[in-house]
């Protein structure tokens, strides 16, 4: 049996996705789900056989998991079966997001998630643990546990980013006097003084405009590869680009390698998106 070429097949598949999109934005009565689960296991199927040579499928791997997302809202599935799918799906390496499939979930899944999830952080499969981890986080959030969030959150490395989102759970949460008093208590700058800056007030501080410029490259990098367009992956690492420049203006460019390390293990089978990350000059993890 011949093997499809991926050109072609990206073109088919898009115009099936391009239905599904279709009938869901209509508000139509039929169940969906397995469609758009079909698309995803045949698209999955056309990467292992084609890999790099097909980066425009990750695009469309994306598309077809937020439209099986959106098919299990309307038409929820067993829980629990779903649960194990996008367990599965996750540690496959998929861009899977918990808060897709939360509502389709409901209690019954989340908790289902949870359970594995934390079997899995008990155990020693390395492999698996950096993803388990995120999934803890998700889990938490899409089941709206703010103290098990925050404690999550809380127990990471001490960055920025972290100790923001920290404060936007808080306040989300209505609990606003926390989050202020974490903000004073975190993010408060507590800077030293070296020997030459108690010599005479003729030393200047640093600028401290790039260091709150971190976060917000950040959040702006998740944004655009959230929305899984190859225009949106490459103005994505354009903007990596700019916040190697920041990190090494703050002196903290082995935090910049170490938050590449991470997106790059989060989104690894985004050969799109690699390949423009590779294109802007930015050196990838080896392994």
């Amino acid at each position: 049996m011949s093997v499809p070429d991926p050109v072609e097949y990206t073109a088919k598949i898009g115009a099936v996705l391009d239905t599904v999109r279709r009938l869901l934005d209509s508000g139509s009565r039929a169940d969906l789900a397995p469609l758009a689960r079909r698309a995803v296991d045949d698209i999955v199927g056309m990467l292992e056989q084609h890999g790099a040579l097909a980066a425009d499928l990750e695009v469309r791997l994306d598309q077809a998991v937020a439209l099986y997302a959106r098919a299990c809202a309307a038409r929820p599935p067993d829980p629990e079966q779903l649960a194990d799918w996008v367990l599965e799906a996750a540690f496959s390496g998929w861009a899977v997001a918990v808060a897709d499939f939360a509502a389709a979930l409901g209690d019954a899944g989340l908790a289902r998630m949870k359970s594995i999830v934390d079997e899995v952080l008990r155990g020693k499969q390395a492999e698996k643990r950096e993803i388990a981890e995120r999934l803890q986080e998700e889990i938490a959030e899409a089941s709206g546990d703010v103290d098990g969030l925050v404690a999550i959150l809380a127990a990471k490395p001490p960055r920025v980013d972290v100790s923001l989102k920290i404060v936007r759970v808080l306040r989300a949460a209505g609990r606003h006097s926390e989050a202020i008093a974490y903000a004073a208590r975190v993010l408060t700058p507590q800077r030293k003084e070296t020997p030459r800056q108690k010599e005479g007030p003729q030393q200047k501080e640093a600028p401290q405009k790039e260091e709150e410029s971190i976060p917000e490259y950040r959040e702006r990098i998740e944004q655009l590869i959230a929305q899984k367009e190859a225009g949106a992956y490459r103005e994505a690492a354009q903007c990596l680009k700019k916040l190697r420049t920041l990190h090494k203006q703050a002196g903290t460019a082995e935090e910049f390698t170490g938050y590449v390390a991470e997106l790059v293990n989060v989104h690894r089978r985004k050969t799109r998106l690699l390949a423009e990350i590779r294109s802007a000059r930015i050196a990838l993890p080896k392994g």
